[in-house]
């Protein structure tokens, strides 16, 4: 066995570049001799190092965590940070699981609405919903996303990925019935009960059995029964379904005791291809 081994020879031997070879010198981590012509020179105690730092960075450790190791090399110190980058894996198991539990989540969603019945209706009995909301009037389709994005900004430390909440914006029923159409109130994201780590709030039961976000919200949608419909397409057939919505409640006996709620479980953050948006109406309703 040779005493010593060039640079080209170690970056051969290990598939190591020459340049993070100078980088580790450079840093410290590594010392090689120089030979009488100026040559990087690696005896064996560098090629004994240089197998520690390899073993740490397969381990996932980052070149400041291996150099302070190297610089303080003990059992205690190598037990401490074994422990730390224990800690630090089991921390990225939780978030893949999140993340892969928010994939499954949209795909339940996708799947579930691409195949719902397009302009039937239902009465849908709501608990109370709990909402973040900007009130602010807007007019067109694109000023929706643009306050539904500023109001995921004011709340980035609640709401992690727009993808994951349930939002929409309000039309006034008065408004609908004076041919007044495109015209919204605000936009809201609807809490997820239950689901903390896609919501980011906490929540217990009150002595109701009703959810309490502790405060974490600022508008309710009230429990009751509301009717619902879906159309599928693009957004300018909103007024007649909207009016529809209204006849239908009205043929049913009730009145309206809310805003017309306009959801987009499928919008163009699943797809850009407007004849496959999905659109949800909805409106609180009791009998007369």
């Amino acid at each position: 066995m040779k005493d010593y081994y060039t640079i080209g020879e170690i970056s051969e031997l290990y598939g190591i570049g020459m340049d993070s070879l100078r980088y580790y010198e450079e840093i410290g981590v590594l010392e090689p001799k120089r030979g009488k012509n100026g040559y990087r020179l690696y005896r064996l105690k560098d090629i004994c190092r240089l197998n520690i730092i390899r073993d740490l960075l397969q381990l996932g450790f980052s070149m400041k965590q291996v150099k302070a190791y190297m610089e303080s090399l003990n059992l205690d110190n190598t037990m401490r940070m074994l422990e730390d980058e224990k800690k630090s894996i089991h921390q990225q198991k939780e978030k893949l699981r999140l993340a892969e539990q928010s994939i499954e989540k949209r795909m339940e969603h996708i799947m579930k609405y691409r195949n719902e019945e397009e302009a039937s209706y239902r009465e849908v009995p709501y608990p109370n919903r709990y909402c973040l909301q900007l009130n602010e009037d807007i007019t067109r389709d694109d000023e929706v996303d643009f306050a539904i994005k500023r109001l995921q900004k004011r709340h980035e430390d609640k709401i992690r990925s727009i993808g994951d909440q349930n939002f929409g914006a309000s039309l006034s029923a008065a408004d609908v019935k004076n041919g007044i159409y495109y015209l919204f109130h605000s936009v809201f994201f609807i809490l997820q009960s239950g689901e903390e780590g896609s919501s980011g709030f906490r929540e217990n039961y009150d002595f109701r059995g009703n959810y309490d976000f502790q405060g974490n919200y600022d508008f309710l949608l009230p429990k009751g029964t509301y009717l619902c419909t879906f159309y599928r397409g693009e957004y300018r057939q909103s007024p007649q379904r909207a009016l529809e919505l209204l006849e239908e409640a009205s043929r049913r006996g009730y009145r309206i005791t809310g805003d017309i709620l306009e959801l987009y479980p499928i919008d163009n953050r699943y797809t850009m291809k407007p004849e496959e948006f999905v659109t949800e109406l909805q409106i609180r309703v009791e009998k007369t």
